[in-house]
C-alpha cells in the first residue's frame, strides 16, 4: 500500500469515528425558556427561588426551579418534578461537575447531573438570570434560560 493510500485510509477512519461521537455537554444554551424532561415528563420552567440564608458564605446560590407558578419566598413549594441547581454568584459561563451540579427531583428519586453548563447573565438583590443545559439521561435533561427570585434573609 502506498503512503498516500495509507494516509487516506487513516484519515477516513478518523473522520468516520469523529462523526459518531456525541458531545451533549458542549451544546449551546438555547435562548428560549428552560425546558426539557424531568422524570420522563415534559417540563417547562415557570418559577424558582433561592434563599440568601441557605446560600450565605457559599460561592453558589442553592436554587429550586419548578414547572408551576407559586409564591417565591413563601413557606410552601409545589410538589412534583423539579430541579435543584447550584447557580454561581458571579456572572460568566461555568461547567458543571462535582462541585457545581444539578439535581433532577421526582419525589424521593434524586438524579444528580454533573454533565452540563450554566451561564449567569445578571445578578441583583432580588433575582438571578441566566441559562443552563444539563442532562442525567434521556428522561432527565433541560436546556434554556431562567430567572429566579432571590429571597431576602429574614
Amino acid at each position: 500500500m502506498t503512503k498516500l493510500a495509507l494516509l487516506t485510509t487513516v484519515l477516513l477512519s478518523v473522520g468516520a469515528t469523529a462523526c459518531t461521537i456525541e458531545t451533549s455537554v458542549g451544546d449551546e444554551i438555547v435562548a428560549s425558556n428552560l425546558s426539557g424532561f424531568v422524570a420522563g415528563q415534559s417540563w417547562n420552567f415557570v418559577a424558582g427561588h433561592t434563599d440568601s440564608f441557605l446560600s450565605e458564605g457559599e460561592d453558589d446560590f442553592f436554587a429550586v426551579l419548578f414547572p408551576t407558578s407559586f409564591t417565591p419566598c413563601g413557606f410552601s413549594e409545589p410538589s412534583g418534578p423539579h430541579i435543584i441547581v447550584s447557580i454561581p454568584k458571579t456572572t460568566g459561563d461555568f461547567e458543571m461537575g462535582f462541585g457545581r451540579n444539578m439535581t433532577f427531583v421526582d419525589g424521593s428519586d434524586n438524579k444528580v447531573a454533573f454533565d452540563g453548563r450554566i451561564r449567569v447573565d445578571s445578578i441583583t438583590a432580588t433575582s438571578v438570570s441566566g441559562g443552563l443545559v444539563a442532562e442525567y439521561d434521556f428522561d432527565n435533561e433541560v436546556n434554556g434560560t431562567f430567572t429566579v427570585t432571590v429571597c431576602p434573609e429574614d
